[in-house]
């Protein structure tokens, strides 16, 4: 089966690997028809996120089911399902005090960094991860479930209020995601972003009350004229958490959920002092299910935010559009696209 491989910073390559074969009586064999292409896959690449070599990328996935392990009895071959990859083994210390996202086995298990991923035509997977997915919802569509599941993670850890003034940093998929799930619950507010491009997609794709602005400053003047602070900053971006700080009101939340190395400074006596609460958020805990429900009832318009597709073997020409150039080994910070999706051919 044809697989997109991550060799080393740099150097991903498409290469013939054996079709996965399942191995225990809980495992289904799932035929993949898309896959998202997610900021960690950008990070990989450039050297910012750690990988193992030689693994498959790719974890934001649908498909269909082609074969079941002798103990499955919720699925059958040609049921349409989309993939949970966030593997976890129930039992060790992490999971059994709620923190399934930090199971201890993740170093070898996370699926496109340390284990073998979706961009293929293939892959084995557990029945407890997997999702049927309703006639009316696209593969396309389904693999924003990934992304969203991890967005609810993170909106979960906040004692939210419908009239929290809002920012979300950064128009990307997840930028764009996080207004939608916060639109759910009522919350209105301002996406920043600074490339042109993914400005003018938000303002057409953006949650009705939502606004768009080129600038943290500008964002918090619309929002708050008078003492310029915010209730919750989502900074998407990782390069944001320190003029955030200065903008958060009086028990405000800082949301971090960009995955990008660097440093930043606050003063502790003013955490305390007003009362912040800086939060990171990453994976998926317990809210697949939900994410899932979101895209399928159409309140999170997944179509919508899904800008490009390419077949796999048109991955250079993918990875160009979210501003990840191969050839050139630069990642820039802006892009002409939001959700970029790639296909998989199957056999």
């Amino acid at each position: 089966m044809l697989s997109l491989i991550y060799k080393s910073q740099w150097d991903i390559a498409l290469e013939e690997r054996p079709v996965p074969q399942i191995q225990s009586q809980h495992q289904v064999l799932v035929r993949i028809r898309a896959t998202g292409i997610c900021g960690t896959d950008l990070g990989i690449i450039s050297g910012k996120y750690h990988a193992k070599p030689s693994i498959i990328l790719g974890h934001e996935s649908a498909g269909d089911v082609v074969e079941v392990g002798s103990a499955v009895t919720t699925l059958k071959p040609g049921d349409r399902v989309v993939i949970d990859p966030t593997y976890y083994c129930g039992q060790c210390a992490k999971c059994r005090t709620g923190r399934q996202n930090h199971c201890i086995h993740k170093g070898a298990t996370e699926t496109g960094v340390s284990s073998d991923g979706t961009f293929t035509d293939y892959y084995v997977t557990e029945d407890r991860f997997l999702y049927k997915l309703a006639d009316h919802t696209t593969y396309e569509e389904a693999t924003m479930t990934e992304p969203l599941s991890c967005i609810l993670t993170g909106i979960n850890q906040i004692q939210l209020l419908p009239n929290f003034r809002t920012l979300v940093l950064g128009a990307g998929p997840i930028g764009m995601l996080y207004s939608y799930a916060l639109a759910s619950k009522g919350v209105t507010g301002t996406i920043v972003e600074i490339s042109a491009e993914r400005r003018d997609i938000a303002r057409s794709a953006a949650p009705q009350g939502w606004y768009v602005q080129h600038s943290l400053e500008d964002a918090v003047r619309l929002h708050s004229p008078e003492d310029r602070q915010v209730d919750l900053i989502v900074d998407t971006t990782g390069l944001l958490a320190t003029p955030s700080i200065a903008c958060l009101a009086h028990g405000g939340y800082l949301m971090l959920v960009g995955l990008r190395d660097g440093e930043s400074t606050f003063n502790p006596k003013e955490i305390v002092d007003r009362s912040l609460k800086i939060i990171g958020s990453i994976d998926s805990l317990g809210t697949f299910a939900t994410a899932h429900y979101l895209i399928e009832q159409g309140i999170v318009p997944a179509k919508k935010l899904i800008t490009h597709a390419f077949p796999v073997t048109d991955y250079n020409e993918a990875f160009a559009v979210l501003g990840c150039d191969l050839q050139g080994r630069l990642l820039k910070s802006d892009s002409t696209a939001v959700k970029v999706v790639l296909h998989s051919g199957g056999v």
